[in-house]
């Protein structure tokens, strides 16, 4: 949970023949009946994880925080991924509105006196409260942008209405969240470097909405020393609709920046020691799930490809969203 609040806390502190990392090619897109893009991602292996210490990291200009850490993103090993088709964006509001309205849905946010988490731009921090839920989170947003304020079980019960909904049209789909594996290998799609776009944050402009100066304009009172920010303009504070940015080698949208993705997997800092080479699920159980891609909260040190982020099942953030994985 402590590494899913950096961002609160950041408010809150004032083919199937791919080779091994051959760079990938965009492939064919379905578009599903709720609205969904789906891209068919070839199977392939990849190196996963990292292995750079703090020191790297800093000698490249990437800020670790204060009480952070990158010891669970080794060892680095190689991981098969079948194929698979992913979404070619973050879920928005508009098809996460969908499901409400068909369903009755509350989400966790919305079940939860607490509520959910919102950004007060008056008070220059984020903040919990019953008016912050996935129609709020304090900042404007339209049906075009991704929804914010799902936990993972919120995630989970929309991809069980999917698949039920198959079901009734007489197709045997399933609709799942991607593996933490799944996403790291569709994220780096081919590319063996900090961020798929190259080994510099600079890198990542114009293909993600990240902490930058935008942000910082928006809320000038944040620390900026200890949690800095990209060293460009993405012209977006909060949350960008979705395909603003250049996609990736496969053709997805948002893999760097915007919100960060809920996995299906539980989190364990020690699991790449023993994961399966072979299309790994992640560990039996767990306290947590895990979280990948940074958000438009995050600055350099939490976008990169092999940072994994993690929270309870219930945690819900107006950082955190929902990409989707169909069989």
């Amino acid at each position: 949970m402590r590494c899913l609040l950096a961002a609160v806390v950041l408010l809150c502190v004032g083919v199937s023949s791919l080779l091994a990392d051959e760079p990938a090619k965009p492939t064919e897109v379905t578009e599903d009946w709720h609205g969904v893009t789906f891209v068919q991602i070839p199977g392939g292996e990849f190196t996963m994880g990292s292995e750079e210490t703090v020191a790297d990291l800093a000698k490249a200009g990437i800020k670790v925080p204060e009480g952070s850490s990158v010891d669970d993103e080794g060892p680095k090993h190689q991981v098969k991924i079948s194929a698979f088709q992913m979404g070619k964006y973050e879920l928005t509001r508009g098809q996460f509105r969908i499901f409400v309205e068909a369903t009755g849905y509350k989400t966790d946010a919305e079940k939860d006196p607490k509520g959910g988490w919102g950004v007060n731009r008056q008070l220059q921090k984020g903040e919990q409260s019953p008016i912050y839920n996935w129609t709020n989170a304090g900042f404007p947003q339209t049906d075009n942008h991704p929804v914010v304020n799902v936990s993972w079980n919120d995630a989970m019960a929309y991809c069980r209405w999917v698949t039920e909904e198959y079901g009734k049209r007489g197709q045997t789909s399933v609709c799942r969240l991607p593996t933490e594996a799944e996403w790291e290998y569709a994220c780096r799609a081919g590319s063996t470097t900090r961020y798929a776009t190259g080994e510099t944050p600079r890198s990542v402009n114009g293909f993600g909405n990240v902490r930058d100066a935008s942000f910082e304009a928006e809320l000038p009172n944040l620390d900026f020393v200890k949690y800095p920010p990209f060293s460009f303009n993405d012209g977006v504070a909060f949350t960008s609709v979705a395909g603003k940015y250049k996609p990736n080698a496969f053709g997805l949208y948002d893999m760097h920046g915007n919100v960060l993705e809920w996995c299906s997997d539980w989190y364990d800092e020690k699991y790449y020691a023993s994961s399966p080479g072979t299309d790994p699920e992640g560990p039996d159980s767990g306290s947590f799930r895990v979280l990948r891609g940074g958000s438009w909260a995050n600055g350099p040190y939490d976008v990169r490809c092999a940072r994994r982020l993690h929270g309870t099942p219930g945690n819900r953030f107006f950082s955190s969203g929902i990409r989707l994985v169909l069989e």
